[in-house]
């Protein structure tokens, strides 16, 4: 129901072997726990500002919101 319904087409649902095969084995980012303790059964493909799932360079614009 949510891949047919998403009006941008960002969801695919697919076999794991098929999605890894159209969009690689990428399956981390940051904000996503790290794949190697959920592992999970999806494939991303990253918006070109995605940063890596170990990436250090944010920070806390307001901290009052923590």
């Amino acid at each position: 129901m949510c891949v047919e319904s998403c009006p941008l087409r960002a969801l695919d649902l697919l076999p794991i072997d098929e999605l890894k095969a159209k969009y690689g084995e990428i399956r981390d980012v940051t904000s996503l726990s790290d794949s190697s303790y959920t592992q999970p059964n999806i494939a991303l493909r990253l918006n070109n500002n995605a940063k890596p799932t170990n990436y250090q360079g944010g920070f806390l614009a307001n901290p009052k919101e923590v």
